[in-house]
C-alpha cells in the first residue's frame, strides 16, 4: 500500500510530535479515517479522508507513531512493515502493532455523543503569548468572559489571556456559558495546532473539550479529557 500525500502529511506530523515529546501516540487507520491516540488516552484525534484522497484502508492498520518511516506500508499479521527501496536494495522495517486495534479505537471515539456548545475559535498566532515551559493551561468563563490562564506553581507567577475588545483572531460565541476552569496540558494544546492553524474549541462540561478544524483541507475532530495538573482524565 502506497500512502497518499495527505495521509503521509498526517503521519509525519504524528512522528514529529512524538519526537518532540508533545504527543506520544499511536496511529490507527480504518476505512477512510485516521485516528491518533496519545499514550495515556487523554487525547484522541480523528481525521476523515477527503473525496480527493482516493486511498481507503480496506484492511485496518495501526502502528506506534515513532516507528513510521516510509510511504509504503504493509500489514503482516501482528506486524506492521515499512518498506523502502534504494540502490538495488529493499529495506523492510517490521514493528509491533499497538495493543489496541483500529476497531477498538474507532468504537472508543463513537462512544462520545458530542453536542457542541460553549464554542471558542482560536488561531495559532496566539501561541506565542503562552509559556511552553509551563506544563498546563486553564480555560474558563466567568460572567461571560472567556480567559486562558497559565500558572507557575513554583514562582507563583500567572499568565492570563483575554480577548481584546478591538478584535483579534479569537472568536467567542455570544451565548457562551460560564464554566469552571478546565485544565489541559500545554503540550497537548500546542500539538493540535501542528495540523491546522485555526481550531474551534467546544467546552462540553465535565472536563471534556471537543476540538474541530475550521479548514476543509484537513478535516479534524479531537476529544480531549480533563487534566487538572497531576490529576489526569481519560478518553476511556
Amino acid at each position: 500500500m502506497k500512502l497518499s500525500n495527505r495521509i503521509e502529511e498526517i503521519f509525519s506530523h504524528a512522528v514529529a510530535l512524538q519526537q518532540s515529546g508533545r504527543l506520544r501516540s499511536s496511529v490507527y487507520c480504518i476505512g477512510r479515517k485516521v485516528y491518533i491516540l496519545n499514550q495515556d488516552h487523554t487525547a484522541l484525534l480523528r481525521f476523515r479522508l477527503r473525496k480527493t484522497d482516493k486511498l481507503e484502508f480496506d484492511t485496518p492498520v495501526s502502528f506506534n507513531a515513532n516507528d513510521y518511516d516510509s510511504q509504503v506500508v504493509e500489514q503482516k499479521g501482528d506486524k506492521i512493515c515499512f518498506v523502502q527501496s534504494a540502490a538495488g536494495f529493499k529495506r523492510v522495517k517490521s514493528c509491533r502493532t499497538p495493543s489496541l486495534s483500529p476497531e477498538e479505537v474507532e468504537e472508543m471515539f463513537k462512544e462520545y455523543k458530542v453536542k457542541l456548545r460553549n464554542t471558542v475559535t482560536l488561531h495559532s498566532k496566539m501561541l506565542g503569548l503562552l509559556n511552553e515551559a509551563l506544563s498546563h493551561i486553564e480555560f474558563s468563563c466567568e460572567d461571560g468572559e472567556f480567559k486562558i490562564v497559565q500558572r507557575d506553581i513554583y514562582s507563583g507567577s500567572i499568565i492570563e489571556l483575554k480577548r481584546e475588545k478591538s478584535g483579534g483572531l479569537m472568536e467567542v460565541k455570544d451565548d457562551l456559558e460560564d464554566f469552571e476552569p478546565i485544565g489541559l496540558r500545554t503540550n497537548d494544546f500546542l500539538a493540535l495546532f501542528t495540523f491546522i492553524p485555526t481550531l474551534q474549541f467546544s467546552f462540553l462540561g465535565d472536563g471534556f473539550i471537543c476540538v474541530d478544524s475550521k479548514d476543509d483541507k484537513m478535516p479534524l475532530r479531537a476529544l480531549i479529557s480533563k487534566c487538572r495538573y497531576d490529576e489526569l482524565g481519560g478518553t476511556k
